[in-house]
């Protein structure tokens, strides 16, 4: 009996044929994937945008048959989808895009800051599968984003480390604050239009917001610290509540208090901002009062907000 899908028993003619409908279902995986394309470039349907985004970046264009030689990674495809969503907020001109000289490579730059960051997305290896938005000089993660999940989680550690230590001495605050405000916002915009599942740690601004720091059980002198730089700067840091932890008054009935969340049982320290308006985070504060900055990064190793584990080490 003659089996047709061994090629050694096939015609001349069986041959060709073959080898032209390989070629034909190359040439049409070439046609889904423009049409993919242009649905990302030219929709102006937010729907319509993360559909095209996720089949992207899964993609595979090449075939046996058919390859073709100028092709973006699947994380160049992140970029895309990020600046276009930006763009149908009113927010295109937040970020720019570049691509490099003979090769088909993007990267993306906040414009405020300009060259003093280059950002792009790494895919990641693990079975969590999602990406990476990282600072390419520095390979600092900013966030993680999975759209298949519909995940996006920011990593305090690399956003104290990029905005609050690297930039501090070359960006002014503003310009910080401005940049991180559309990183915010991206996050914000998948969070209420699609029900993406969005930590913002050190950036929420929620007054029932309990930032979790690193050390469970945090030593004594940390606290006792901030009392004496507190007061060096004209601010009264009090007792917390039953005088567990400490609470400060900053400025416009903003309150800062650091207190173990869990009286009984394993210690959980953490802070929370209080604001009338809900506007200010745990990253304004350090933005904008260099003696809180400065009790935070020397005491970082107990004091860093913890982001999620599963995500970041």
């Amino acid at each position: 009996m003659i089996n047709e899908n061994d090629p050694s028993t096939l015609t001349t003619s069986g041959r060709l044929l073959n080898y032209n409908e390989a070629i034909k279902d190359g040439l049409q995986t070439g046609l889904t994937f423009t049409k993919l394309m242009d649905q990302l470039i030219r929709t102006t349907d937010a729907d319509e945008l993360v559909s095209a985004a996720t089949q992207l970046a899964d993609f595979q264009l090449d075939s046996d048959y058919v390859t073709f030689p100028h092709q973006y990674s699947n994380a160049d495809y992140y970029l895309l989808f990020m600046s276009r969503m930006l763009e149908l907020h009113d927010q295109g001109s937040q970020v720019i895009l570049q691509s490099r000289d003979h090769r088909e490579e993007l990267t993306q730059q906040l414009t405020t800051l300009g060259d003093r960051g280059t950002f792009s997305f790494r895919v990641e290896s693990s079975e969590n599968g999602g990406v990476f938005y990282r600072e390419r000089a520095t390979g600092q993660s900013l966030f993680y984003l999975n759209l298949e999940r519909k995940m996006f989680r920011f990593n305090s550690h690399a956003l104290t480390q990029l905005f609050i230590i690297d930039l501090h001495e070359t960006v002014p605050a503003e310009t910080v604050k401005t940049s991180v405000q559309v990183l915010l916002d991206f996050a914000r915009y998948l969070k209420e239009d699609y029900g993406y599942s969005v930590d913002f740690n050190i950036l929420d601004a929620a007054n029932r917001q309990n930032y979790s720091v690193r050390a469970a059980d945090l030593p004594a002198g940390i606290v006792d610290r901030l009392f004496v730089t507190a007061a060096k700067n004209d601010y009264m840091l009090t007792n917390g509540v039953n005088g567990n932890g400490a609470e400060i008054a900053l400025d416009n009935n903003v309150v800062v208090d650091i207190f173990n969340n869990q009286l009984e049982g394993q210690p959980e320290w953490v802070l929370t901002v209080h604001d009338d308006d809900q506007k200010i985070s745990w990253f304004d504060v350090l933005l904008k009062y260099p003696f809180m900055r400065d009790w935070y990064l020397e005491n970082l190793t107990d004091l860093e907000i913890k982001s999620d584990p599963l995500v970041f080490e």
